[in-house]
Formats: C-alpha cells, sequence, structure tokens
C-alpha cells in the first residue's frame, strides 16, 4: 500500500458514519440504498447520501443499481473494499483514526452481541462458541497469535464466499456473527 493509498483510507474512514456505513454494509456483506441506511439508523438522508457518495468516490463503495421513487431516484450500493480486513492497511493509519474505528467495530459487535442474547440466538446452538481471556505473552507468542488470527479472518473470508457461491441469491441460511481480536491489556491495578 502506498503513502497516497494511505492518505484516501485515511480520508475515507476520517467521518465516523462513514465508517458506520461500511460496516453495516460488510456485517454482512449486502447491497443497501442511502434511504435504507438512513430508515435504519436514523440518521438524515441529505447527509447519509453525501457519506456514501464520498464513499464511492474513494472507491469503497459502488453504485450497482438505481430505481424511479415518487420523482426521485434511489441509488444502490455495494461495498467494494472489504471494511473489516485491512490488516497492512491498519498499521498505516493514524493513532485517532484506529481508535475511532476500534470504538466503532466494537460498539457494532456489543450492539450485535446483545441483539441476539435479547432475541434467544445467541447460545440456540449446541456448538455456539465464546472465548475471552487475557494471557502473558512474549514479542513471539504476540506474533504467533496475530498470525493465527490473521489466517483466521483470511479462512472466514473463504467460508463466505462459498457460502455464497452455494446459496446464490436465495436467502437461505442465517447470519452467524464473530469477533476476532488481540490488543495489548493495560496493566492490571497490581502493577503487572
Amino acid at each position: 500500500m502506498s503513502q497516497g493509498d494511505s492518505v484516501l483510507l485515511a480520508k475515507a474512514l476520517s467521518h465516523p458514519l462513514r465508517v458506520e456505513i461500511l460496516m453495516k454494509m460488510n456485517t454482512p456483506r449486502r447491497r443497501i440504498s442511502p434511504r435504507e441506511f438512513s430508515d435504519e439508523n436514523a440518521t438524515n438522508l441529505s447527509n447519509t447520501s453525501y457519506h456514501f457518495r464520498r464513499l464511492a468516490d474513494y472507491g469503497f463503495i459502488e453504485l450497482v443499481g438505481e430505481r424511479p421513487v415518487r420523482g426521485s431516484t434511489e441509488h444502490f450500493y455495494e461495498p467494494v473494499v472489504r471494511a473489516m480486513a485491512w490488516t497492512k492497511q491498519w498499521e498505516l493509519l493514524a493513532p485517532a483514526l484506529k481508535q475511532n474505528l476500534a470504538t466503532t467495530a466494537l460498539h457494532g459487535f456489543v450492539e450485535a452481541a446483545g441483539a441476539s442474547i435479547d432475541a434467544g440466538t445467541f447460545d440456540q446452538r449446541e456448538d455456539s462458541h465464546l472465548s475471552w481471556d487475557t494471557m502473558r505473552v512474549d514479542e513471539e507468542g504476540w506474533r504467533t497469535v496475530t498470525e493465527l488470527l490473521n489466517s483466521t479472518l483470511e479462512k472466514l473470508l473463504r467460508v463466505e464466499a462459498e457460502c455464497a457461491k452455494r446459496m446464490g441469491e436465495a436467502e437461505t441460511g442465517f447470519m452467524m456473527s464473530y469477533v476476532l481480536s488481540a490488543f495489548e491489556a493495560p496493566p492490571s491495578e497490581g502493577g503487572e
């Protein structure tokens, strides 16, 4: 990724609404119009439309369809860049932008987990999985874990593509959520 690409990424993700748009278009990947997004998320339609156009200008989403609606035209977009799979690009982002992205992503995860718990689907399947822990590692251990998570993400994206191929346009199957994260935990209160 060139410095110009990292500047473009920073510009595209400089507004929290753009980050939210990309997340909603990628979790799961879907086609959506600014009006649909605005209705689902209680945002101002003209502001939302502006940010959709900016994301299209930056090449993160693309216009894939139009539909006439009461003397106007509704525009439909699809994501071009997978929002949550930017390992190399992530390294080039400014700390403030990384914090904004992390906050937005984790907020989305907590909302999705809460909605699943409320709906009774969180533990509906016998083989549902939840892991959370903290462990002490050295630099080599850190690299091993992050390589494992990156490899797992690549495999998950392949599984998603295979499922999409099998299911085609039909809305069969069901939604599955997952989160992968590794971060340095703050020191414990005991000073460790």
